[in-house]
C-alpha cells in the first residue's frame, strides 16, 4: 500500500483505497503481482469475531427451529434441532458460536438453512459441510456466527494514469521573461521513457527520471531548431523545469512544447472506495460509548482460485468528524488576486479619485460631507449621522449654529440629559425672552413665560381646568355653588344640584340619588356598609374581603404530620381565595395554610415539614377570605 499507512476514517465518509502487491521472486526481488485471473477483497469489522447479542435460527426441510441464543450451547442447540440431529457438539476452540451437526443417519444428505434473525452485531450464520453422506456416514455440517464486515468491498479497478505524466506552460515568453515549462511526473510512474514535441520535430526516447544535463542534451539533439536555446532544471520532485533561452529566450514563442508519453510505465495499482456508512459501523458504535473504535482491516488476494490474507492490521474509525475536545477550525483566509490586491492600494499622487471621479488633490478648507462627496466616497445625496462614537467635549464655534428642519436633538435615551450646567440656567422657546427655572406660578403662567404657549391659551377640559359654571361653581373667586346647598351631582352636564338630599351614588347613571346608605364619607376616612363590597371588574370578577382574627392552638405536630383546625368566617365560599397572617414568631419547619371548604368555614392546616416534632402553642392568626360574589 502506497504511504504504508491508513489515515483515520470518519463515519459516513468515503474513500479510495489504493493498492500495489509485490511478490519475491526467484531471485530474492521484489516485483508487482500479475493480477490476471486474480481478483481483491477488503473488508473492516471485528474479523472472525462472533456476536455479542441476540439470537438466530435454523431450518431444514421446511421447519425452522425456535429462537437459539447467541451463545448457545450444545446441548441448547440440539434441544432446537434435535428431530433433525443425532448430535450437536461445540466445534473447534471456540467456546460458542461455532457447532458440529451430525445426521441422524448414514448415507442421508442434511442441509440446513439460516436465519440471522437477531444477532447483534450485525452477524452471519455460515453454514458449511464438514462430511459428505456415504455408506455408514453420517453427514455433518457446521455452523459458525460472524459478525458482518463493517465495510465490504470485491470491486478492485485499474488506477487510473491520466495526469500522472504532465507538460504545463508556467509563463509565456515577453520581454522581461523567458517562456518556461514543467514537466511534472505523479507517483505511479515508475519507467519507460517520454518524449517533446516542437512543431515537426521531436526528440527521440528520453528515458524517465534521467539528469536535468541529459533532458537538455536529449531535447538539443533532438530538436535542431531550438538547439543550444534550451534550459532544463530539475524541480525536486523527479520533474523538470524547461525554459526557452537564447534567441528564444525573452520572446513570446508561438510554437508550443507538447509531450508524448505513450512510453510511460506506470506501476499497476488498484482501487476501491470504502463507504463508512453502513449500518455495521452504526452498531460496531452502538455496543461501545466510545467516540472511536479500531476494528481490523483484512485485504485478501485470491489466484487460481486459491484465497490467502496478504495484509491484516488496524484502522480507525471516528463517529464524528468533530468530537469531544476536538478545536473546531476557523475559516481560513484566502489569497488576494492581483486585481484584488491592486484595488487595495491608494495611489501615492497628490491628486485622488474614488468610483470613478475626477481625482482632486486635498482639500483645504471644506465641510466632511462635501470633501467626501468630491473624493467620490459617498454620493451627494447622503448626509452625516453620528451614531455610536462618544467624544469628552465637542466644540462648535461660528456666528450661529443650524440644525435643519426635523433633526431632533437627543440627550441620552434611558436617563436623560438637561440643558445648561446649572438648575438656575436661563431657557425659552419661539423667541421669547430667556428666564431661570420658576420658583411659583400657575403651570399656564409659566409656560406662556418660556414661550411653550401664548399668553392667550388657557387649559381646561376640553379647552379650561376652572371656567365659571353659573350658580355652581367660581373660578374667579375659587368656592363651589351659591349660597344654595350642593345636593348632588349632574355628570352628563357637570354641574352640581341643590335638590334632594344626598343619600347614595348611581354609578350606572352617574349621579347621587336617593336609595339606602352605601358610602360614608367622615372627615379622614370612606367606609363602605357591610351588605355592599367593591366590585373588582363585572360577573366573576367582583368580590368583597372578609377578614377576622382567630385563636388556635395545632399542639404536638410530629415530623412529616399535620394538623387541621377550623375558624368561622361568615360569608366564606368554597373556591374563595384565603390569605393568612402570622403571628409575630412561628416554630422553624411549620408551614401553616388556609381553605375555605365550605360555607362559612376556613380550615387551617399546620404542616411540619422538620425531621423532628415541633409544638405549635395558641397564636393569634389574621384570615382574610376574597369572597367573590
Amino acid at each position: 500500500m502506497i504511504g504504508g499507512a491508513l489515515p483515520t476514517l470518519t463515519r459516513n465518509d468515503s474513500y479510495t483505497l489504493r493498492l500495489r502487491l509485490l511478490e519475491k521472486k526467484a531471485n530474492g526481488s521484489l516485483d508487482d503481482i500479475d493480477y490476471t485471473g486474480a481478483s481483491l477483497k477488503a473488508g473492516i469489522g471485528n474479523i472472525e469475531e462472533a456476536p455479542s447479542a441476540g439470537a438466530f435460527k435454523l431450518n431444514i426441510n421446511g421447519i425452522t427451529s425456535s429462537a437459539i441464543p447467541f451463545d448457545a450451547t450444545a446441548v441448547s442447540l440440539y434441544n432446537a434441532i434435535s428431530n433433525n440431529v443425532s448430535t450437536v457438539a461445540l466445534y473447534g476452540s471456540d467456546s460458542y458460536g461455532s457447532y458440529v451437526l451430525t445426521a441422524t443417519q448414514p448415507n442421508t444428505a442434511m442441509s440446513f438453512g439460516s436465519d440471522a434473525f437477531t444477532l447483534f452485531p450485525s452477524s452471519s450464520v455460515l453454514v458449511g459441510t464438514r462430511r459428505r453422506p456415504a455408506n455408514s456416514i453420517q453427514a455433518q455440517q457446521v455452523i459458525k456466527l460472524v459478525r458482518n464486515p463493517i465495510v465490504y468491498a470485491d470491486t478492485f479497478t485499474a488506477t487510473p494514469t491520466a495526469g500522472e505524466l504532465t507538460l504545463v506552460k508556467l509563463q509565456d515568453g515577453s520581454s522581461t521573461q523567458n517562456e518556461t515549462y514543467e514537466l511534472a511526473v505523479g507517483p505511479l510512474a515508475r519507467g519507460g521513457s517520454f518524449a517533446l514535441v516542437f512543431g515537426p520535430n521531436a526528440t527521440t526516447a528520453i528515458p524517465l527520471f534521467q539528469s536535468a544535463v541529459s533532458v537538455q542534451a536529449s531535447i538539443s539533439s533532438g530538436i535542431n531548431t531550438i538547439t543550444s536555446n534550451i534550459s532544463v532544471q530539475e524541480n525536486g520532485k523527479g520533474g523538470y523545469i524547461i525554459g526557452f533561452t537564447g534567441r528564444l529566450g525573452l520572446t513570446n514563442v508561438t510554437t508550443e512544447l507538447t509531450l508524448d508519453a505513450s512510453g510511460i510505465q506506470f506501476i499497476p495499482m488498484r482501487q476501491t472506495t470504502l463507504t463508512i456508512n453502513t449500518a455495521e459501523v452504526e452498531d460496531a458504535f452502538a455496543s461501545t460509548s466510545d467516540t472511536t473504535i479500531t476494528p481490523t482491516i483484512e485485504i485478501e488476494l485470491t489466484q487460481n482460485g486459491t484465497p490467502k490474507t496478504v495484509y491484516q492490521g488496524n484502522v480507525t474509525i471516528r463517529k464524528d468528524l468533530i468530537t469531544d475536545g476536538s478545536t473546531v477550525p476557523g475559516a481560513q483566509v484566502s489569497y488576494y488576486t492581483k486585481s484584488e490586491a491592486n484595488a487595495a492600494f491608494v495611489s501615492s499622487q497628490n491628486d485622488v479619485g474614488f468610483y470613478g471621479t475626477t481625482a482632486i488633490s486635498k482639500p483645504s478648507n471644506t465641510s466632511v460631507v462635501s470633501a467626501l462627496v468630491n473624493l467620490g466616497l459617498i454620493a451627494n445625496t447622503v448626509t452625516l449621522n453620528e451614531q455610536g462614537a462618544s467624544f469628552p467635549t465637542v466644540a462648535l464655534t461660528g456666528s450661529a449654529i443650524t440644525v435643519t428642519d426635523n433633526i431632533p436633538f437627543v440627550f441620552g435615551s434611558t436617563n436623560g440629559s438637561k440643558i445648561g450646567t446649572s438648575t438656575g440656567q436661563k431657557i425659552s422657546f419661539y423667541n421669547s425672552t430667556p428666564i431661570i427655572q420658576p420658583a411659583s406660578t400657575t403651570v399656564v403662567s409659566a409656560l406662556v413665560n418660556l414661550g411653550l404657549v401664548a399668553s392667550t391659551v388657557t387649559l381646561g377640559i376640553p379647552n379650561n381646568v376652572v371656567t365659571d359654571w353659573t350658580g355652581n361653581l367660581s373660578a374667579t373667586n375659587r368656592y363651589l355653588a351659591d349660597t344654595s346647598a350642593i345636593t348632588s351631582v349632574d355628570w352628563n352636564n357637570r354641574v352640581l344640584k341643590t335638590s334632594g338630599g344626598v343619600t347614595a351614588v348611581d354609578w350606572q347613571n352617574s349621579s347621587f340619588g336617593s336609595g339606602a346608605t352605601v358610602v360614608t364619607i367622615q372627615s379622614n376616612n370612606v367606609s363602605i356598609t357591610s351588605s355592599y363590597y367593591i366590585a373588582m371588574g363585572t360577573g366573576n370578577g367582583a368580590f368583597r374581603t372578609l377578614s377576622t382574627l382567630a385563636s388556635v392552638t395545632f399542639g404536638s405536630v410530629a415530623s412529616n404530620d399535620q394538623h387541621y383546625r377550623d375558624v368561622v368566617v361568615t360569608g366564606a365560599a368554597v373556591n374563595d381565595i384565603v390569605l393568612i397572617g402570622l403571628p409575630s414568631a412561628i416554630s422553624a419547619g411549620a408551614v401553616i395554610q388556609g381553605v375555605a371548604y365550605q360555607a362559612n368555614t376556613v380550615c387551617l392546616s399546620c404542616s411540619n415539614s422538620d425531621n423532628g416534632t415541633i409544638n405549635i402553642n395558641t397564636a393569634t392568626y389574621r384570615i382574610t377570605v376574597l369572597n367573590y360574589q
